[in-house]
């Protein structure tokens, strides 16, 4: 029983998250879990495993999700942007590094979603 947290403390650093991702916070390309609990001033710990334990997904898969979800949505918006473009308004510092992440988390390329989404 070495891992019991307090209800007041999980609703704390939901509403810290919570508001956090709302302000897209996520996009920022030097974000980590050391820098948003600093950030939100709760132990990165606490963060780590709220997020485990509320999305089921580590914290890098996490931010990689909610930018994934804001790529395609920039897409869709934007036929004309480039993935290098996209790669720099989602917190990735290079195309190729946002590339691979798309693809890790879609299962398809960025350009290859790009032709199956808007050039129908």
């Amino acid at each position: 029983m070495k891992n019991i947290r307090k209800a007041k403390d999980s609703e704390k650093i939901r509403l810290l998250v919570d508001e956090w991702i709302k302000k897209k916070e996520y996009l920022k390309n030097d974000i980590g879990v050391e820098k948003l609990g600093k950030e939100l001033g709760i132990n990165r710990t606490y963060i780590s495993n709220y997020i485990n334990d509320t999305y089921n997904y580590n914290f890098n898969t996490w931010i990689h999700q909610m930018r994934i979800v804001d790529a395609k949505q920039i897409i869709i918006d934007n036929p004309g942007i480039t993935m290098g473009q996209i790669a720099v308004m989602t917190g990735y510092t290079d195309q190729a590094h946002f590339s691979k992440i798309f693809k890790f988390i879609t299962g398809i390329s960025p350009m290859k979603w790009r032709k199956s989404n808007i050039e129908k």
